[in-house]
């Protein structure tokens, strides 16, 4: 179940790690793998990846993994586990897309699983949830809250009060507060949100939850990194994923799956979405819809070697996050 080493905290053993921009399968992924015997399934515990780093976006970087960072979160992650008498953790949070490097010191053995969905669907797919559920707390999923509650401590609660005073803020008074921000907190998505429409934000973090989590996680061994594109994604893909994970075949996780795909849904929203969203969404996508078709090997289900100019590096990063004109 763990890993002894010369700290006091036992080091989890392989864990797997989902990941992708949110609305991209994340949440079906996990609850497909969730119904296998050996695993504890933790949906998007988000204060415990940022422990120690409070004070920053969620786009942390290898440097923000101190030993004490180290040390906590794998003591948070396998208490639960070892009180739940399972072998392995399976856990799931968007925001570690732009962050894997980070995940990847944290936990060097664990195994990425990467959703990525059509960016303009994805895109749109977000916007829904940023006009849905980002305010109030009608939309927030049963017991997230206790979860939360249970993630943080006395000390941290300055860096999110707001956050919370927003969220339940009456309708009447949300206007003079702004926003509550939802989702991967990109760098600035405060002033992105004070400046620019909803639509170009959600497009932007698709963007960089992609650009991010594919660049760093291309440079991975194979054997620990795989991306599956939603649209291409089919019942016949989950033995092959067991096997990556190192899970042993599952009756319960085959039924869960045949339960809950449904090939058809991504699909739906751009069928019923206005034109000029759509122009406008291409024009923020399409760069990186270009780069990740042009990356792929002709299995489309598997990394590909990043070449050389895609190295993660700041140039790199802020050509890519310009939008197509």
């Amino acid at each position: 179940m763990f890993k002894n080493t010369t700290r006091c905290t036992r080091r989890l053993h392989k864990p797997v790690i989902i990941i992708g921009a949110p609305r991209s399968g994340t949440t079906l992924m996990g609850k497909i793998l969730s119904q296998h015997q050996d695993v504890l399934y933790l949906e998007e515990p988000r204060l415990t990846w940022r422990y120690g780093n409070d004070r920053k976006s969620d786009q942390l970087r290898p440097e923000d993994a101190r030993p004490e960072v180290i040390d906590y979160i794998h003591r948070a992650f396998g208490k639960q586990v070892h009180q739940a008498g399972r072998a392995r953790l399976l856990e799931k949070t968007p925001s570690n897309s732009l962050r894997l490097g980070y995940v990847d010191r944290v936990m060097p053995d664990c195994k990425v699983i990467h959703m990525i969905r059509d960016g303009v669907a994805g895109t749109l797919a977000i916007r829904d949830f940023w006009d849905n559920h980002a305010n109030g707390v009608r939309g927030i999923a049963p017991g997230r809250i206790t979860q939360r509650l249970k993630e943080v401590k006395l000390s941290r609660l300055p860096y999110y009060g707001s956050e919370v005073i927003r969220r339940v803020m009456p309708d009447p008074l949300r206007g003079l507060a702004g926003r509550n921000l939802w989702g991967p907190r990109v760098p600035g998505m405060r002033g992105m949100l004070n400046e620019m429409p909803l639509l170009e934000v959600c497009a932007h973090q698709w963007r960089a939850c992609v650009e991010r989590a594919c660049i760093y996680g291309r440079t991975m061994p194979t054997d620990r990194y795989r991306e599956f594109r939603l649209e291409r994604f089919s019942l016949d893909h989950i033995r092959s994923i067991m096997d990556f994970c190192e899970l042993q075949p599952s009756k319960a996780v085959t039924e869960q799956a045949e339960k809950l795909f449904n090939k058809d849904q991504p699909a739906k929203r751009l069928a019923e979405a206005d034109e000029n969203d759509l122009a406008d969404i291409r024009r923020w996508v399409a760069p990186t819809m270009r780069w990740l078709e042009s990356e792929v090997h002709a299995e489309p289900q598997r990394a590909a070697p990043v070449s050389p100019k895609f190295k993660e590096d700041k140039r790199t990063q802020d050509r890519l996050l310009v939008p197509a004109v």
